[in-house]
């Protein structure tokens, strides 16, 4: 039985009311709508009320849009469904750039740029802003804040979009995001359960591998997920990751190839988040396009056992009315009870009751955009996030401050895993080199410059070069195998090959572990975050006219011998 008065739902009389009556007027077809929450993309020609074709999905994630095109879908797409839709956006790096979603509303910070200032309240700023700006675009629910550990330098997609390693410090952060949410009525989730992180393979591509004994889950990712459970999560995300001790401690006679990842397992949904922690809201699986749930189980018996085995919400479709049909086929065939049906949608309706959303409340006008996206405020605490969190990691030759007098002539190497075309560069860097070029450097792209053994010698490279600077953004995301640093070539001529020939800087404004590929160079410096705030809070701090403030969220270092020295 759901208690619907309990955390997290909180129902008055009124709630459970719509929630009983709505259950009870539901067809089977409409029930198993409700489970699924679509996809949309804001592409030339889509018809956002094709989603309806099959059923009325229970909710629906944008990628990407624009605030004004998000707000008048959002309004089409409430109007015409006969069940308020939840309506899911990322938004861990504030209005916008995330992981898809808000294109132009204001990005704040990466998750682990707000946590290296050490200060919960700058999380608590950046989900203010997050709830803000997506609620004037009809957003209800955020797949946000992301609680991995990030214990495995190597990993190709938590990193920066992680709080850190360090428990206590992601805990305390996303406490401070969910309050921001809530204080807007935007639904939040904890993720990936059972936990990213260790692993250093992407669950985009395989089910990946929570490698850690019981005891030291329940002590870690166990404890980071009860806590934030008590803090009244509404819903946790449930990845295509595979925790096979702690699934053992639920199911000791479990053989190693019936381990399922989370998204499929009873013992992850049902034994620990259900029993173990008492998690009572919505458990929504992650993207069931990924690799990591494909390759786990034929799609036609997957789609029906995820909700079968403890998942409430069904993330996104491959071809909608196959997936629809496969649901319906379980639901037929025994592997889909109509009890675990109606708990399921129970939830669901539970949620968008507790968001408000069965008052049919109006989503703000479209002209109101404007005084949300990219206020002045937001904009005041992106630059105070940035301030605080560009961190020094070592200076070993005193290179700092930067002074034109000395290091005027500077080459300048950028180093990217975006897809531009030969001789074109980010606008972040672009921005960077104008910055310093204001304030008397001379500034030259390595690239368009003869270098020793490309066109000149080292001594006449050394003769015209007072500094190199690197300025690295190499992004995490989805599909990856790697985040490590790739030279043009197999001699490295654009790698840090010089050092003790020419003063060497390196920023990272992504990956905090660039040290373990360039251990050589003696004077670096993570940003986190490569947006026009970091960048311009780097320059300050180079020159000297603004300290260094950031707390690495990370051992920058690796663990390793020589990235120190």
């Amino acid at each position: 039985m759901i208690d619907l008065r309990a955390k997290p739902f909180y129902l008055d009389d009124e709630g459970c009311r719509w929630v009983q009556e709505t259950l009870a007027d539901l067809t089977i077809e409409e029930k198993v709508g409700q489970l699924f929450c679509d996809i949309l993309w804001d592409r030339p020609g889509a018809d956002p009320l094709k989603l309806f074709e099959t059923v009325t999905p229970g909710g629906v994630m944008y990628r990407p849009f624009t605030g004004r095109r998000m707000n008048e879908v959002s309004r089409l797409l409430q109007e015409r469904a006969k069940v308020p839709l939840l309506i899911a956006c990322n938004l861990e790096r504030g209005g916008s750039g995330g992981n898809g979603g808000l294109t132009d509303g204001t990005y704040i910070a990466s998750p682990m740029g707000a946590a290296a200032t050490n200060d919960p309240e700058m999380e608590y700023k950046l989900g203010q802003v997050a709830a803000r700006e997506g609620v004037a675009c009809g957003i209800n629910w955020t797949f946000e804040p992301i609680i991995d550990i990030d214990r495995n330098p190597e990993n190709p997609i938590t990193n920066v979009r992680t709080f850190g390693s360090d428990p206590d410090r992601i805990i305390a952060m996303a406490k401070r995001y969910m309050d921001a949410c809530r204080e807007h009525h935007v639904a939040t989730t904890i993720k990936h359960f059972p936990g990213d992180g260790v692993d250093y393979r992407d669950q985009h591509l395989m089910s990946t591998v929570n490698s850690l004994s019981a005891r030291e889950w329940y002590a870690t990712y166990g404890r980071v997920y009860k806590e934030l459970i008590d803090h009244g999560a509404q819903t946790v995300m449930s990845a295509h990751i595979r925790q096979p001790a702690v699934t053992r401690d639920i199911n000791p006679g479990i053989r190693d190839e019936d381990i399922l990842p989370g998204s499929l397992s009873r013992e992850l949904n049902m034994g620990v988040l259900r029993e173990k922690f008492g998690f009572n809201g919505v458990i929504v699986s992650d993207a069931t396009q990924m690799v990591g749930f494909t390759c786990s189980m034929p799609r036609a018996k997957a789609v029906p056992t995820a909700i079968a085995n403890g998942v409430d919400i069904f993330l996104f479709t491959i071809d909608q009315k196959e997936d629809i049909g496969y649901m319906l086929d379980g639901l037929k065939g025994g592997i889909l009870t109509h009890e675990r049906l109606d708990e399921a949608v129970t939830r669901i309706l539970a949620l968008k009751a507790s968001l408000g959303l069965h008052k049919k409340q109006a989503i703000a006008p479209v002209e109101e955009l404007e005084k949300v996206l990219r206020c002045g405020e937001h904009l005041a605490w992106g630059r105070e996030v940035a301030d605080r969190s560009v961190t020094l990691v070592k200076d070993k030759e005193n290179l700092l401050p930067l002074k034109p007098e000395k290091y005027r002539h500077v080459k300048l190497i950028q180093c990217t895993n975006e897809r531009l075309e030969k001789g074109t560069y980010l606008p972040e860097a672009e921005r960077f080199k104008a910055l310093l070029e204001q304030e008397g450097f001379d500034v030259r792209w390595f690239d368009d410059c003869p270098y020793p053994g490309g066109g000149t010698t080292l001594e006449k490279f050394k003769a015209e070069t007072d500094l190199v600077i690197y300025f690295a953004n190499m992004k995490v995301g989805s599909n990856q195998t790697t985040i490590r640093l790739v030279w043009d070539d197999f001699l490295g001529e654009d790698s840090p090959k010089y050092v003790l020939d020419v003063p060497t800087l390196f920023l990272s404004f992504s990956n905090p572990y660039h040290l373990v590929d360039v251990p050589m160079v003696r004077t670096y410096i993570n940003a986190y975050t490569c947006n026009d705030f970091t960048v311009d809070a780097v320059v300050e701090k180079l020159l000297g006219r603004s300290p260094f403030k950031g707390v690495s969220p990370v051992d920058p270092f690796a663990g390793l011998w020589d990235t120190p020295l």
